[in-house]
């Protein structure tokens, strides 16, 4: 006599479920560390009191952790020739990248910018000092310092110079020396700072195009190509 097999369904369905909770387990997992993910990047890259370029319902922002004195920050922003003369050397494309994305994103609503302080070149505290009490007055004002302080490669730190220049902008000279005798900026540049390390920043200038890294004097092309990305999403 034959004797029939034992129906398989049991442990078929004992297979099925097991292998239903592993998924359910791991989709958890997955949106537990996504969420997080998110979270740091929202309480990291957070814009606080720092300059901002560009409208405000700008579909993509890039944090610019820059330093005055640092040249090649210099050189992205189109204001130190010879390191960029030494760029296009090495890659013919190259051209200052920040003045292009000025002018064809943020000018058109698409892009703005955020500054962020990131030291570790040469003494420049003075400069930024005065441009985050321009910041406080009129940000207009802090970015046309900024241009100024990019191209300035002997003063950074002289106080005095920096308030000269800052005043032939339009700056308000008692405000200004108030805000700084006041040491108010010291917060500023602390959480700069501290917002820098907490992203792992090795070196200036670093962007973060939504979240998205973009490190040291980059073409044109490779900031355009992740913007033009974030645009399309």
């Amino acid at each position: 006599m034959v004797i029939p097999e034992k129906p398989k369904t049991t442990k078929n369905n004992q297979t099925i479920w097991i292998a239903g909770i592993i998924l359910a387990i791991a989709t958890i997992i997955i949106i537990f560390f996504i969420s997080s993910s998110n979270k740091i990047t929202t309480q990291e890259l957070s814009i606080g009191d720092s300059p901002v370029l560009g409208s405000e319902n700008a579909p993509v922002i890039i944090y610019e952790f820059s330093d005055f004195s640092c040249p090649f920050c210099q050189a992205v922003e189109g204001a130190n020739p010879s390191i960029e003369n030494a760029l296009k050397s090495s890659s013919p494309e190259w051209e200052a990248p920040m003045p292009l994305i000025k002018d064809n994103y943020v000018k058109t609503g698409k892009v703005k910018i955020v500054f962020k302080y990131f030291p570790g070149h040469g003494e420049a505290e003075a400069a930024h000092a005065v441009a985050f009490g321009l910041n406080k007055q009129n940000p207009e004002l802090f970015w046309k310092f900024a241009e100024k302080a990019y191209a300035d490669q002997n003063n950074l730190n002289n106080v005095g110079k920096m308030i000269e220049i800052a005043i032939s902008l339009g700056a308000d000279p008692k405000n200004l020396t108030d805000y700084i005798d006041s040491g108010k900026y010291t917060s500023q540049i602390k959480a700069d700072i501290s917002m820098g390390k907490s992203k792992n920043i090795k070196g200036t200038p670093t962007f973060f195009i939504n979240g998205r890294a973009v490190e040291g004097a980059q073409t044109y092309s490779a900031f355009k190509k992740v913007i033009d990305e974030e645009l399309s999403k």
